[in-house]
């Protein structure tokens, strides 16, 4: 068998083992939480997205991102300069960082509960975060060919990126 139909299979096999366990996570959850939950995660990917184009469109965390991580996320930058004393060698990647705190603060809730599994699966099949994520690489395109270009807020690039019949 060749390395890349042996690839395909794998890839198959773990996306099917990733359905089966949120599937299975659906008894933890009621369904309207579930779809209320979902909806506040896409804002939470939006916010986060928006913050990694801004910070790599600058090069660095500005004034205007560091008040509003701190007014949106109060706790975060500690923790991301934590993390970056204590990985000294890794590359930084503070959206990462940033989702990675989204997810043990904001939705905690569904991990103690058993649904986290099936919050970030169902959400990921979103169209909505489709959208975010089709807008961000359109917007990372145009910075990257046009250096110096303006940056609209997170209200207006959040409307921009959930405008519905993008994808």
């Amino acid at each position: 068998m060749r390395k890349t139909s042996q690839f395909h299979e794998a890839e198959a096999a773990l996306g099917a083992k990733s359905q089966r366990l949120a599937e299975a996570q659906l008894k933890n959850v009621d369904p309207v939480r579930l779809a209320q939950t979902i909806s506040d995660y896409i804002e939470w990917r939006t916010f986060a997205y928006w913050v990694r184009l801004v910070v790599e469109t600058e090069g660095r965390i500005s004034a205007e991102i560091t008040a509003t991580l701190d007014q949106r996320c109060p706790g975060f930058l500690d923790c991301a300069e934590n993390y970056r004393r204590t990985h000294p060698k890794e590359r930084e990647f503070l959206w990462l960082r940033l989702i990675s705190w989204i997810d043990d603060e904001v939705f905690s809730v569904a991990k103690a509960e058993g649904w986290q599994h099936a919050l970030g699966y169902f959400a990921a099949r979103d169209p909505r975060l489709d959208r975010v994520r089709a807008y961000w690489s359109l917007c990372d395109d145009d910075r990257t060919r046009n250096r110096g270009g303006t940056l609209t807020n997170f209200d207006e690039w959040r409307r921009a990126a959930l405008e519905p019949g993008r994808s």
